[in-house]
This record gives C-alpha cells, structure tokens and sequence, in this order.
C-alpha cells in the first residue's frame, strides 16, 4: 500500500474500501464462559473467533479492518506489556494470528498504537500511570512527559519489530498492515508530538504509512505533520456533509481521508450512497463487528453499535444491508480468497424435561440454518429459517427413540453453505461436543497443552511431546468419540475411564473408526458405571486431537406432564394497558418449553400473535397492539409427556387509548430488570448506573429507576435505541421523580443531523411531568454545531445524570414526543 499525492494506491490502481471495526482481535473483553449470558471476561480471542470475525468482514465485502488491540494491549496480565518495560510473547499468539489471518484472506489492517481513553486495553493513562505521571487534564502530560515519550517509543519499537511466526515476517515487513495509527482518538495532540511521533514510525516501518486523528474534526497539527500520511474521523452520528467537510480540508492539505468509526445505527443506503459518491473520501469503517460464540450464538456486546452478520433485528439487517453495499461501491477485493466460514458445529443436544434442545457453533455468512433429524438411514428437515439468535433450540417433537442431528448453514438465498458433521443421542441421553477452543468443556487439562489453529478448528496436543491428559467428568457417561488428526492412520494417546472421574483410571480399548483423511475417530460405546473420560497422551506423542464428544445421562427427563400455573400480566380484566405490554405467567413445574397464542376473540380464533418454544415466563410481541381493544391471552406449557394450558378461561385484558403524539416508551413491556437493562445500555466510559423496573408511576404498569453513583467521571448515563418520526411533535413530555438532590439531568436524542440535548434540574422529591419543547434542543458542546434539527428519523434516546459527586435516584415514566401546537 502506498499514497501517491492524497490518495491510497495499491498495485497502481486507487484503492478505496469500505470495512469495520473488530477492536477486540488482540485482547478481548467479551470471551465470557459457555452461556452467551456469562458474565464478560478479559482474554485472548480464540482462534475461532478471530477467524469467524475476519471471515465475516470479508463476507460483508470489507478490504480493510480497524483493530485496536492489534496494537493497543498492555497493563493487564495477557498484555503484550503487563507491566513497564517486560513484554509478554504468549500475547502475542492471538495478534500474530490475527494478522496471518487477514493477509490470507485479503484484508488490510489499520492499527492503532495507544488510545485517549481508559479502557481493558491499555493506553495513553497506562504509561501515565505506570511512570507516576499526573493523569490530569486529560492526560495532557502524555504529550509533553519526556519520559513517557521515551517508554511509549519503546512500546511501539517492541510491537512493530515483532516476528510473526505464522508469516515469518516482521510486522513492519507485512504488506497486511496498511498503517500504524499514532492512537484512538486523541485529543489534545500537540504538533511536536505527531512530528515526533509519526517520524519515529516511519523510519520503523518504511513500508507502511501513518495515520492520526482526533475524536471528531480534522486538526491543524494532524494536517500539517509531514509524516501522517491519513488523516482519520470519527462520527457519531455520521451525516454526509460532516463527512465531505472534514474529507475536503484533509485533501486540500494532501492526506489520504477516512472515517474511521461510523455509527453502525446511523447505516443507511442514503447516507452510504452519498459517502461513496464523494470521491475526496478514500474509506469508512463503521464501528463494530463481532463474531459468533465458541458455542452458540454470538459474541455479545452492549455499547449499542455492535453489528452481528446478517443482523439479530431488522434495524441491524438494514444496517448491514447498507454496509455491505457500500463496501461494493468503494471496491471489490482482487485477488482475494473467497470468504468461507467453518461449517456449522453442534455443541450439544441437551433434554430438558425430555425434549432435546440443541446449540451450534455458527458459520461465517450464513444467513440462516436448516436442522435435520434422522432416526433411520434417512435425513428429515424439522426446522429452517432458522438464525443464531434463535440458539438453543428446542426440537418440539423429540422422538421417543435414539436420533442423530446435523445442521446444514444457508445463505441468503437458501443455498447450503456448508454441514455439520452429526450428533447422536439416545431416548434417554444427553450429548456434548467440546469445540476445543477454550477449557469450558472439559473438567481438567494438562497445563502443557496447546492449541494449533487449522482452517475448521484447532488441534489440540502437548508441547514438545510430553506426557499430557484431557479430562472429561460427567455423570453417567455411556460413550465417549475421540477424533485424531492421523497421517499415519494410527493415533499414539490412550483413552481411560474412571468410575467417579477422580480416582482408579483404566486404561480400555475403542474401537478404530476411519474419520476421512489423515484422521481417525477412537470410540467407546455402550459403557456403564463411568464418571469420567480422560484422553492421556504418552510421553512421546504428538498426536493431535481435534474433535471429542460424548453422551451420557440426561440430565433432565419428563416424570409428569407440566403442572399447573396461571397468567399473571397483564393482571385479569386489566384496563388501560399498554401497547407494548409483556404477556408473563407464572412457572409451570416440568416444563420445557411455553406458547402463546393473542385473539382479539374469545374463541382464540385469528390469533394476532403465535409464539412457541419460549424457555422463560414472559413474552413481549414483536409488534405493538391495537389501542382501545380488547385482547384474549392462552399459555401453554410443554414437556415430553404433554402438554398444560394455564389454568382458567383465557386471560383477558383491554389496552389503553391511543396516546397523543409518539409514545417513546412507557416501561410496560419489559418483564425484567434483565430485559430493561438490555434495551437501555450504560455508558460504561461513566460512572456507575443501573436500571431497574419500578413500581406504578403514571398510573398503570412499571416505571424505570435508575440508581447511580456519580464519582471521578462526573456523568452515569443509559441509552435507549429507538426508530421513531417525532417531524409532527413540539417536544418531549415524561414523568420523574427526583431525588432532591437538584442534579442535572440531561436528556439527549440522536437524529440523522447528530446529538441533540436539554439539561434541566429538577427539584424536591415530588412526582412531576416535565415538558420540553423541541425548541430547546441543541447539540452538545463536543458535538458539530449549526446543524439543522431534523426530526423525521430519530435513533435513540439517553438519560445522564451530573454534577456532584454522589449517589441517588432517578424514576421516569411515560416518555412521549408530544403534538406540535
């Protein structure tokens, strides 16, 4: 890659592209255990998630990705820099895969080096921190502290200079790294620092170009350093005429010009269209992409710009809709390999009072899935359409008797992509596969084991052949598959069995099964009395395990049809409810699995919603109810065995009249403190918040509470992503409950001109409506100012508390954008 004038070349021919951002390659926060829901964690990626994450970007059509944690990642045990001046070579294994990663399939790498904020990563407070350097004013010193300037060079020099084993090339030798970007978003640059800086880069990296930039807006000492090459943006929202502005000057100042974050949220063909079209604007990388779960589903984040491919919700299949046309306007990728993901891998078939639920590992631009069961020799479809999110899932017609399952990805079109390989599991079995990329399957391991990534998995094998166990502890095993990559069709590991998993293993004998190529399956079937597997590799060997499953038990067979239970909201009869109400019931004994039917008759006839396979007690439709009518509500429950209807004649209950203007949200349709939390997100660059659901406010239904506790960062916020036309409302109105303490409170909303916000400080601790007119809005301080207030497509709404510091409370209720005058 290199810059002819103020453009990108490559090859001769002008490069433009259209990517993502995947921060988390290097270092992730998000790896979690086995359950989507399990608490978050800070380690390195897997191999898969790397692999499934970068796939995924070249699905989409991305010819470059922006990755923080490439280049950003010390102060924490698995840093490349735990501590000052001693670097950690193992953590390295995640970015030196990463980059192989991307330069097979194609991709170009921008890398930042430090960033403005304080984040798991590591950055510019890090050194501040680690030299007993003052961290105020932003951390201005870190542009200014000699030395600080001199452990940062060090840092740089470790990382730019490192050999990757995969490539055998240093980093500054690999044509994969387009540019070394001085940092995220810094702010308060001074322009002997970019000099110095980006002067020192080149000179490492000749090969490579620089980029710099600061939170929003272009910057004189970025503009005018003869050795950043690109300057990078950041928007929030993204609006075309932001984007040509901050392009025009970056131009005419001879630099290459990129967005390089976007609002996932603010995608559109309209905007992205425009941004194309503008040929000042060399690329755009739209924050963030993640990659799916090393068991199901998706690698979760909550900053509310993630993108999941294709998309979890129609608002983020339209963004990503959008995205990947806007990569294919900036350029196709020559040359490349073509974006495959791994097939499908089934993680688990598990009863749950008798019937099989099932989880996969997802594939790589698949659309959706097909699962098929076989009980025979033949393969039967018993689901499609069927999407990550919707992992586990429930086989609502478990046979009574033994059944293999596989899955089959589809694209877009419904073609096949790729299969799984099957699972079995017995009428009274359940069955696990360990995708060997992390340690939550297995019970035990040898500290010495490590792991070789291949292009459908890993293999896993000791280090240098020394004596090694894989251990496995459930109860009830009956048989256990062990797969062996195995040039010489003989695998060199033992299998043992043990009676309680702990103690008096033996040593038996599988069977040998031809496992395709180069590999061989050892199986023990039919077995009794057995607590734990364990898979033993002699001093010696090096055989490589790349697949173990096994059945045992089930955990949790049908004794009793379901028992008994009723429909506890909305509360019988109830009037006034809301559009966007939660149906919940209370839990039936036994069950597996609930349905819900909706009529607007009392016969249940043309049912308004269906919804089966629900593994929790409540369910909010999709879409909202009519007002002033009248609603008729049957629960059912479901197990093996049979099937409970709540008790009583169906629930009714009557939604209120049609609210004047928008209704934004009233909090009458989350069943959960889980649920609200996930619908309005904490800022977590503030202080700490929490929403809860709380009790009546405006006179039916819940309220949301928010409990804070303002310290160092002087804000606690939440966010709320919407998509709503308030162009006919004069303002917003909603009901709160202060705390007495006169903070401010700040309510903020987002439209396709940008950040729009009114602090008010309401007094006492009196329950009060609040009315802002529209007129009052304007943009915040940080944000771009003259911009035109346009109302016609607004995407989301915050609350921030501030002021002093200090704990308190915050209830809000019945939020409405109001009929204009």
């Amino acid at each position: 890659m290199t810059k002819s004038g103020n453009q990108l070349m490559l090859g001769g021919t002008r490069f433009r592209f259209g990517g993502g951002n995947e921060y988390w390659l290097g270092l992730d926060e998000n790896v979690g255990g086995v359950n989507p829901a399990d608490p978050p964690t800070v380690d390195l990626p897997t191999y898969f998630r790397i692999r499934d994450g970068l796939t995924t970007a070249r699905v989409m059509g991305s010819r470059v990705v922006r990755a923080h944690t490439l280049g950003v990642d010390l102060g924490s045990p698995n840093s490349l820099e735990p501590v000052l001046g001693q670097f950690n070579n193992d953590a390295f294994a995640s970015i030196d895969y990463a980059v192989a990663e991307s330069g097979r399939l194609g991709l170009k790498l921008l890398v930042p080096l430090t960033d403005n904020w304080d984040y798991y990563h590591g950055g510019k407070y890090t050194f501040l921190r680690w030299l007993g350097v003052s961290t105020t004013d932003n951390g201005a010193a870190f542009f200014t502290d000699p030395t600080v300037r001199v452990a940062f060079k060090q840092y740089i020099s470790a990382v730019l200079t490192h050999v990757n084993p995969y490539t055998g090339k240093r980093y500054v030798d690999d044509p994969t790294v387009m540019a070394w970007e001085l940092g995220n978003e810094l702010n308060g640059m001074t322009p002997e620092w970019v000099n110095d800086i980006s002067s020192y880069i080149s000179q490492l990296a000749p090969k490579q170009l620089v980029a710099a930039g600061g939170q929003s807006g272009t910057g004189t000492s970025v503009l005018q350093s003869p050795d950043v090459d690109i300057v990078d943006v950041h928007y929030y929202p993204p609006t075309a005429a932001k984007i040509a502005t901050d392009a025009a000057a970056a131009k005419a100042a001879g630099k290459v010009y990129i967005a390089g974050e976007y609002s996932s949220a603010a995608a559109s063909h309209t905007l992205l269209d425009a941004v194309a079209a503008n040929q000042d604007v060399d690329g755009a990388l739209f924050w963030s992409l993640f990659p799916h779960g090393d068991h199901y589903g998706f690698a979760q984040h909550s900053d509310g710009f993630t993108v999941h491919y294709p998309g979890d919700t129609p608002a983020m299949r339209t963004a990503v809709s959008a995205i990947t046309r806007f990569a294919g306007l900036m350029g196709t990728c020559t040359g490349c390999v073509k974006a495959v993901g791994d097939a499908p891998l089934l993680t688990s078939v598990v009863k749950t009072e008798g019937v099989n639920l099932l989880t996969w590992r997802g594939t790589a631009g698949a659309w959706s899935y097909r699962v098929e069961r076989a009980t025979g020799r033949s393969w039967s479809v018993i689901g499609t359409g069927i999407a990550d999110s919707d992992t586990p899932w429930l086989d609502s017609n478990t046979p009574t008797s033994a059944a293999q399952y596989r899955v089959v990805a589809l694209n877009a079109s419904g073609a096949a992509l790729a299969v799984s390989a099957p699972l079995g599991v017995g009428s009274t079995e359940d069955a696990v596969t360990d995708p060997l990329e992390d340690w939550f399957v297995a019970s035990q391991h040898s500290a010495n084991l490590q792991r070789i990534p291949t292009d459908q998995g890993v293999q896993v094998s000791p280090n240098e052949g020394k004596q090694a166990t894989l251990t496995y502890v459930r109860a009830g095993i009956t048989s256990v598959a062990v797969t062996v990559a195995s040039p010489r069709g003989r695998a060199d590991i033992r299998l043992q069995v043990s009676a309680d998993g702990a103690t008096k293993w033996k040593t038996v004998k599988p069977r040998t099964i031809d496992a395709g190529r180069d590999a061989v399956t050892l199986s023990l079937s039919e077995m009794s009395d057995v607590g734990g597997v364990r898979v033993e590799w002699p001093s010696g060997s090096r055989a490589a395990v790349t697949r173990v499953s096994n059945t045992s038990a089930a955990g949790s067979l049908a004794s009793a049809i379901p028992g008994p239970f009723a429909v506890t909201a909305p509360p019988a009869a109830a009037t006034g409810v809301s559009t966007a109400t939660s149906i919940s019931w209370s839990a039936s004994a036994h069950a597996a699995y609930y349905s819900v039917l909706v009529s607007k008759n009392a016969d249940l006839s043309s049912p308004v919603v269906q919804a089966a396979s629900l593994r929790t007690t409540s369910y909010r439709p999709s879409v909202p109810l009519d007002a002033s009518t009248t609603y008729y509500v049957q629960v059912q429950a479901v197990n093996a065995d049979g099937t409970t209807t709540a008790t009583g004649p169906p629930a009714s209950f009557t939604t209120r009249s049609p609210v004047a203007g928008v209704l934004v949200d009233d909090f009458d349709g989350y069943a959960s403190d889980a649920a609200l939390q996930t619908a309005y997100v904490r800022n977590v660059g503030g202080d700490p918040i929490a929403s809860t659901l709380s009790g009546v406010a405006d006179g039916f239904g819940s309220s949301m509470l928010l409990t804070y506790a303002l310290g160092s960062n002087g804000y606690a916020g939440v966010t709320h992503a919407i998509a709503q036309n308030w162009s006919s409302s004069g303002g917003l109105r909603m009901w709160l409950q202060p705390d007495g303490t006169a903070r401010n409170v700040t309510v903020q909303f987002v439209t396709s001109t940008g950040y729009w916000e009114k602090s008010i400080s309401p007094t006492g601790t009196d329950a009060q409506f609040i009315t802002i007119p529209f007129n009052q809005f304007k943009p915040p301080s940080w944000a771009s100012q003259g911009a035109t207030l346009d109302l016609t497509s607004v995407s989301q709404i915050s609350f921030y508390l501030g002021g002093s510091t200090g704990s308190g409370t915050l209830q809000v209720d019945s939020i409405t954008a109001y009929p204009a005058p």
